[in-house]
């Protein structure tokens, strides 16, 4: 009995120490991957203001010169209708979010420079319009698009952290 109580203990202390979950945006930028130049961003864009947070939020800064580089390009979003309602008025809009990106990372060892290749990110939510509603349905869509510059922002902070 003492043996299966001690062993049960045992399990639950091993359990707790268990550093193999992590919430979602949880890691930290490492050392030389701290400081990030991003390119090809109007820092006026919703999309800048979302990536210097979400960098800054892993523990980054935004600089105007560093080793690590984040050019984004060929950046486009909107809406499009993909549904009516009976009287042929737009029901259903798809608001999208495209851009490529290219994280240049800084020299390794050997002198050299490593370049992940060029990515592309398709985002996508679907928006239900109401006229009757036409002021709450304006900030929802704002908030859609501010949803969409996070995710973005995210995806690629993540493939940041995974191609060290």
């Amino acid at each position: 009995m003492k043996v299966k109580l001690l062993f049960i203990l045992f399990t639950v202390l091993l359990l707790q120490g268990c550093s193999g979950f992590h919430l979602r945006d949880s890691a930290d930028l490492s050392g030389k991957y701290k400081k990030i130049q991003l390119l090809g961003v109007p820092h006026e864009k919703a999309l800048a203001e979302a990536l210097e947070l979400a960098i800054e939020e892993a523990g980054g800064d935004v600089v105007d010169q560093a080793n690590t580089k984040i050019k984004i390009s060929n950046v486009r979003e909107g809406k499009r209708v993909v549904a009516y309602t009976s009287e042929r008025k737009a029901r259903v809009y798809l608001l999208f979010l495209k851009l490529n990106y290219i994280i240049s990372l800084p020299h390794d060892g050997e002198g050299q420079s490593q370049s992940a290749l060029n990515q592309r990110i398709n985002l996508d939510k679907t928006f239900i319009y109401d006229a009757n509603f036409a002021l709450g349905k304006a900030e929802e869509e704002v908030q859609i698009r501010e949803k969409l510059y996070e995710e973005a922002a995210r995806l690629i902070l993540l493939s940041l952290k995974t191609s060290r």
